[in-house]
């Protein structure tokens, strides 16, 4: 089952299930209270603003085995507790029916048993199961109360929606969720039921239909309340606003855009109630009349209301980016800002699903479940939600969607040779269109000239298949003035295939885009889905936490404090901070730690520094022994005769430095009057045996011995304790 791909991460070629649409309903609805803490006063104007939303981090596996190495938190386990060891989607909805015990239900897609360890498959398949959960606390995991069993097999979730599990690709393979939603005592799920699944991020559908339970999810029945196999609500979505349950759809797969239609809560099941949006207004009973409110690619969608800013949010995957990313608006209708990244395929592999948990929504808190389909299953992420500018996408009619005729038009140019636009060909990567160049001579390509913000970073994206003798193709971005400021050649594409080129505007205030081919004899090229985005060169800032300079004794304990980082965008990325360098505390010297970080676009952070000095004597004289000539231990100094001294060195610095080990006698006043000493190097760490002696001068005067380390004969002051030895 080959479901899907992410075009710019290899790891991502099999990828996840299908597109589902899940909504949260908005705080006007009949809902259990969202249990997010809300922070500081919300904005006033919700109309003033758009927002974006931090990149996202993992709070906790939500479905699976803990796999060696892995510490997420994982309380439902339930590959022991359900025997569900590979699933994905995770489509929650509120489902309170009792106000003193609120609840949400979540729906998974295909699911296993026993997980064959890449993407979806393996035994004990079931096409979907439930879970319910009281869980109000996600900021340490997602725990579930129970799922649906049967009262047999309690340690077995059950399939609730049915399926014939037939592969042969033309019947009913297996019915998926796409959306849920609860209205009084009685739960919906809209789900498609799969006749095959075709290439990466496609599938085709029989139909998809509404199932209800009026038992708690216990049981489902099947309404009949159906929309077609070309639907554009073949994936849908559900909210409660005034009275009214909105539906979101999008047709099958993950490259078209999205639609919108509604129905009075009481009427949910009666399809002839159902009243879709054109883009001006709301009209009964014709589906066909369904404009777009999002452009196309869409993938997994879910919609919610946050009550702390005033706006609905929508999450989803675009594949063209490989990205989960979030839209903001003040109506349902239109208005939606561009897209803001929360989550990418370079940092979590094969990702896609993105399900608002819909009691995070009064506050800049953000929960979700998102799927990858390597590991096949479901975590809870977090983000936090701010007011901001998302990079909205520079280029006019990326899609050539608004193409009303064959010729290419307006912002669109076919700047040379031949070409024009497929019109509802089935030849487009998404929506209806796509443009082509086909020629058996010279220079063929399109443009658009788009205005851009000079000095700034951007990233032109499209996606390209041509024929097989296609060899010289160039993909790219050029000055006013015509001069090459990025591009890329390239050769056969057998499939739409990303083609990717960063770079900076310079002085210019815009650029043109093009794509375009040398024929060699009968050549053609295809293209669709442009995309031309400023990039983030922000770096992220780190701050340490604790001192800039600390100080250690000898010995003693360190434990670094660490530091934090934040990013414009990224939010907190603490956890991608790098610590080099390391403090031993058994060693005298200046250790210095240094910190380093970087945002999703590779923006570095200054590195941050902090100085730990361990202090305390460099050297210690250890286990001295003074004696006679005959070798007997001396416990005083005598008038006369040699005395010989024995000692351990230890040196407690971090580098081997040169120095003088000193065995010296001293008259009463102090005077040095007999010296012995050796100059060497101490390895850090390392203890040195010492040996030297001298005659006595034949006199009582008082004398002593010592025996310590010095720097150098000069000065002979003792970088160590002293061993002495007096006369009496």
């Amino acid at each position: 089952m080959n479901r899907r791909t992410n075009w710019r991460k290899a790891a991502t070629a099999l990828s996840g299930l299908m597109l589902a649409v899940s909504l949260a309903a908005p705080a006007s609805a009949e809902t259990a209270a969202s249990y997010s803490s809300p922070s500081d006063s919300s904005p006033a104007d919700s109309s003033a603003h758009e927002l974006i939303g931090t990149k996202a981090t993992k709070i906790a596996r939500v479905t699976g085995a803990t796999p060696d190495g892995e510490t997420l938190p994982n309380p439902n386990k339930t590959n022991s507790r359900y025997a569900l060891g590979g699933t994905d989607l995770g489509i929650v909805w509120d489902a309170t029916t009792d106000p003193a015990h609120p609840k949400v239900m979540i729906a998974f897609g295909d699911s296993f048993a026993g997980w064959s360890g890449n993407g979806g498959g393996g035994t004990g398949w079931r096409g979907n199961l439930l879970a319910l959960s009281e869980d109000r606390d996600l900021g340490e995991d997602l725990k579930f109360s129970s799922m649906i069993t049967d009262p047999a097999s309690p340690d077995f979730a059950k399939e609730i929606i049915h399926s014939d599990h037939n592969t042969d690709g033309n019947s009913d393979f297996t019915a998926i969720p796409t959306s849920g939603v609860s209205v009084g005592g009685r739960h919906y799920i809209h789900y498609m039921q799969i006749r095959n699944w075709g290439a990466n991020g496609r599938w085709n559908i029989n139909f998809s239909e509404i199932a209800y339970s009026d038992d708690e999810g216990q049981t489902w029945t099947k309404s009949g309340v159906r929309w077609g196999a070309d639907s554009k609500f073949g994936q849908a979505a559900f909210l409660k606003d005034g009275g009214f349950v909105y539906m979101f759809g999008t047709p099958a797969g993950r490259f078209d855009g999205a639609y919108l239609a509604r129905v009075p809560e009481a009427d949910v099941l009666a399809k002839e109630k159902y009243e879709y949006w054109n883009g001006s207004d709301w009209i009964a009973g014709d589906e066909s009349a369904a404009a777009k409110v999002i452009v196309d690619p869409v993938g997994e969608l879910s919609v919610a209301y946050n009550s702390y800013y005033g706006k609905y949010i929508m999450t989803y995957l675009n594949e063209d980016r490989a990205a989960i990313v979030l839209r903001s608006s003040s109506e349902l209708t239109g208005g939606w800002s561009g897209e803001s990244e929360i989550a990418t395929g370079d940092e979590y592999p094969a990702l896609y699903g993105a399900f608002i948990h819909p009691w995070s929504l009064q506050g800049k808190d953000l929960y979700f479940l998102m799927s990858q389909w390597v590991p096949y299953n479901v975590f809870l992420m977090h983000s936090t939600l701010e007011i901001g500018s998302p990079a909205t996408n520079e280029i006019a009619d990326p899609s050539f969607e608004s193409q009303e005729a064959d010729s290419l038009s307006s912002p669109w140019i076919l700047e040379s040779g031949k070409g024009g636009v497929d019109r509802n060909h089935s030849f487009s990567r998404g929506g209806a269109n796509n443009v082509f160049l086909r020629n058996d001579a010279g220079w063929n390509g399109i443009k658009q000239t788009v205005p851009v913000t000079p000095n700034t970073e951007y990233e032109l994206t499209g996606f390209l298949r041509t024929s097989q003798n296609n060899n010289a193709g160039y993909f790219g971005v050029r000055a006013p003035d015509g001069t090459i400021l990025k591009e890329l050649q390239y050769g056969r594409l057998d499939n739409y295939t990303g083609q990717s080129v960063r770079f900076n505007s310079g002085p210019h205030d815009s650029v043109t885009v093009f794509t375009g081919f040398w024929a060699n004899g009968d050549t053609w090229v295809q293209a669709d889905d442009y995309s031309l985005l400023a990039i983030d060169s922000v770096p992220p800032v780190i701050s340490l936490k604790g001192d800039a300079s600390v100080e250690i004794p000898l010995g003693g304990t360190f434990e670094d404090p660490g530091a934090t980082a934040t990013d414009n965008l990224d939010g907190d990325i603490s956890r991608k901070i790098t610590v080099e360098g390391s403090v031993d505390t058994s060693l005298v010297g200046t250790y210095t730690i240094i910190y380093h970080a970087a945002d999703t676009e590779g923006n570095a952070a200054t590195q941050v520094k902090r100085t730990v000095r361990v202090t305390g004597p460099a050297y210690s004289v250890q286990n001295a022994v003074f004696k006679d000539k005959s070798g007997n231990v001396l416990r005083e100094l005598p008038k006369k005769g040699m005395v010989l001294a024995t000692a351990n060195i230890r040196s407690f610095t971090s580098s081997p430095e040169p120095i003088t080990l000193v065995l010296a006698l001293y008259d009463k006043q102090g005077e040095l009057r007999n010296v012995s000493a050796v100059t060497q190097s101490v390895s850090p760490g390392a203890t040195e045996t010492f040996a030297g002696g001298f005659m006595m001068p034949g006199d009582n005067s008082g004398y002593t011995a010592k025996l310590f380390v010095a720097e150098s004969m000069d000065g002979l002051e003792p970088l160590s304790n002293v061993a002495s030895l007096s006369q009496k």
